[in-house]
C-alpha cells in the first residue's frame, strides 16, 4: 500500500488531512486525529490522538487508549468522593450526577473507538 493510494482515498471521501514528508495526519470529527506514519518501508503505523477540545479529556491531548484509562481513574475517584459525601450528608445525593458522568464517558468512548476502528479498517482494506 502506498501513500498515493491513501491520499486518493482521503480526497475521494473529503477527509481533512495534512501531509508531512513521512506522515499524514487525518482530522476526524470532534478533535480526533489519526496519524499514518510511512517511515518504515512496507509497513504503516496507525496512531490516534485526541486533541484540542474533545469530550473525553477536555484540553489534554492524548491517545484514545490513554483517555479511556484516564476517564476510568477519574470516574473511580469521583465515585468514591460522591459516596463519601452521601454518607456524611444524607441530604445530598450526587449519585445521579455520577451516573450521567459514566454515561457520558461510555457514550463518547464508544463513539471515538468506533470512528477510529472504522477508519483503520477502511485504510487496511485499500489493499484489496
Amino acid at each position: 500500500m502506498d501513500k498515493i493510494q491513501i491520499l486518493n482515498f482521503l480526497n475521494k471521501y473529503n477527509f481533512k488531512y495534512s501531509v508531512n514528508t513521512e506522515i499524514i495526519i487525518v482530522n476526524l470529527d470532534f478533535a480526533q486525529n489519526v496519524i499514518l506514519d510511512f517511515s518504515q518501508p512496507d509497513k504503516i503505523k496507525i496512531n490516534d490522538r485526541l486533541t484540542g477540545w474533545n469530550f473525553l479529556t477536555g484540553l489534554i491531548p492524548m491517545s484514545l487508549k490513554h483517555a479511556i484509562i484516564y476517564n476510568f481513574v477519574v470516574a473511580v475517584i469521583i465515585g468514591i468522593l460522591f459516596i463519601n459525601i452521601k454518607v456524611e450528608n444524607s441530604e445530598f445525593n450526587l449519585i445521579p450526577f455520577y451516573l450521567v458522568l459514566i454515561f457520558w464517558i461510555v457514550l463518547f468512548s464508544g463513539y471515538y473507538l468506533v470512528k477510529l476502528e472504522n477508519f483503520k479498517s477502511q485504510i487496511i482494506n485499500l489493499r484489496s
